[in-house]
């Protein structure tokens, strides 16, 4: 028996819109689409991306509100991609990954946003340091590169200055650090802001930013993050490291939660859908110190969650808690009592630590957590009006001192050789004869000194040397500073 085989074409494929609010849609007539490829109008531009499907029918974010809904709609066959090459550096973009600067459009490799984690063989254990700038990370909460960290706390406490001083600390760095900046959902104005703070910086010399305001679409907000994402994942796919800033991810949820609840779904607890802990857990999977057989690149993440009223225990919070390598936590008692950056070391953690800090600085910082525990303990036996012994008083001044040594304005740096200056001196006893009101200026001025006069002694301890004779030098420069700096007063 011989087979005719038919020559006609096949049909294509006609969608529908049958369902429309705010961008969220739902379409029918194209069976076979595969999640997160771009749907095209009749002139075969995308305008919408599948989300998801239910029977017969096709969720998907429409990237403008303005499209026409009477229209045929197609399948393209392509997963959504951006354009991206070495050039994307200094630029402004929006969550579909097209230019927010009136610089032009984007050139360069079509990469895909949505890709799977590396797997566990292409990586390698974190062990570089990502040095912060910031005395109370470095010394207490020091990250590595390929960590991936939460930023959580309540509204106002300063989560976005600490992570945006994170990134404007990077063009000190010996080795440099190309960084991505997701701003996802935030007031316009925020974003004015932040892209002004990083110009007159200097900061776009290294940083890409992602900027998506409440006013933009939900396809926008949504894909926001894994634009940044995969803007990070091309520089560390090249050998460079990368460190990308998501702020913030509980904002991101409550988008998500928005289009789950347009579409129907079921809802879970606290009205967001199932799902929300599988796509933030994929988005920051992918950060990772991939192994030198796979170019020895890094991608370090920092998402930020805001919190209601200091509490951990919600959905979202304790998702992402469960995701990253520990946290940072932001108390507003703190805030209150002018520490500044509020950071409680005591409920924050991170679990790499002391495996990604510098020798000398491990050293130096070594009993830092028990010498604030003791002080805090210390210092209830004063507001009992307890007479407590000389020895006590000593360590609640070394413990003040110490407070005062965390304390950091914003938007200032302190590199870690600097910081094993300042630890050493203080753990030595140098200080216990100053009073902490005075502390401020005099480590401004010792700072100013070191960085100016003595940046010898810096490169030293910044290549391991910290031996006897360096701290002989350095007592002899605390103790001639110290005279000058007490007839001055």
């Amino acid at each position: 028996m011989i087979k005719t085989i038919s020559t006609k074409k096949t049909k294509k494929k006609v969608g529908h819109v049958v369902s429309y609010f705010s961008g969220v849609a739902k379409i029918t007539g194209l069976t076979g689409v595969f999640l997160h490829e771009l749907i095209m109008n009749e002139r075969k531009n995308p305008v919408a991306i599948v989300i998801g499907f239910a029977k017969d029918l096709v969720e998907v974010l429409f990237f403008s509100e303005n499209t026409p809904l009477d229209k045929p709609l197609f399948r393209s066959q392509k997963t959504f991609s951006i354009n991206i090459n070495d050039q994307i550096v200094g630029r402004v973009l929006d969550g579909l990954g097209e230019a927010r600067d009136g610089l032009g459009k984007l050139k360069g490799t079509a990469y895909e946003i949505f890709k799977q984690a590396p797997p566990i063989i292409a990586r390698k254990a974190v062990n570089r340091p990502l040095s912060t700038g910031i005395k109370i990370i470095d010394a207490a909460l020091s990250l590595g590169r390929g960590q991936r960290e939460l930023i959580i706390g309540d509204q106002k406490l300063g989560k976005t200055t600490l992570v945006q001083d994170i990134v404007l600390n990077q063009k000190h760095a010996k080795t440099p650090v190309i960084c991505i900046y997701v701003s996802c959902g935030q007031k316009k104005q925020k974003m004015l802001d932040m892209t002004a703070l990083f110009e007159n910086n200097s900061a776009f010399l290294y940083t890409t930013v992602i900027a998506t305001t409440a006013e933009d679409s939900y396809a926008s907000q949504y894909l926001a993050p894994f634009v940044g994402c995969a803007i990070g994942e091309y520089f560390r796919d090249q050998g460079q490291d990368a460190l990308i800033i998501y702020d913030d991810l509980s904002k991101h949820a409550k988008i998500y939660r928005s289009i789950s609840l347009l579409l129907e779904r079921s809802p879970g607890r606290e009205a967001y859908p199932g799902d929300i802990f599988s796509i933030h857990a994929g988005l920051l999977e992918r950060a990772a110190q991939m192994s030198d057989k796979n170019g020895g690149g890094s991608l370090t993440a920092l998402p930020i969650i805001e919190t209601q009223e200091g509490d951990i225990t919600s959905f979202i919070p304790t998702n992402i808690i469960s995701i990253t390598d520990g946290q940072i936590y932001l108390e507003s008692g703190l805030l209150q009592k002018g520490f500044l950056p509020a950071v409680n070391v005591g409920l924050s953690v991170s679990r790499l630590g002391s495996q990604v800090q510098p020798a000398i600085l491990k050293e130096v910082v070594g009993g830092i957590r028990l010498s604030l525990s003791q002080h805090k303990e210390l210092q209830k036996l004063t507001q009992l009006e307890t007479v407590v012994s000389d020895i006590a008083q000593k360590k609640i001044h070394r413990g003040d001192l110490t407070l005062q040594l965390l304390t950091q304005e914003k938007h200032s740096n302190v590199s870690w050789p600097a910081q094993v200056i300042l630890f050493y001196l203080v753990e030595e006893g140098f200080f216990d004869d100053m009073g902490t009101d005075k502390w401020s200026e005099f480590e401004k001025m010792l700072l100013d000194l070191l960085n100016n006069k003595y940046s010898d002694v810096l490169d030293k301890i910044e290549q391991g040397i910290f031996d006897k004779k360096i701290k002989i030098k350095l007592q002899k420069i605390l103790s001639d500073f110290k005279e000058e700096f007490m007839i001055e007063k």
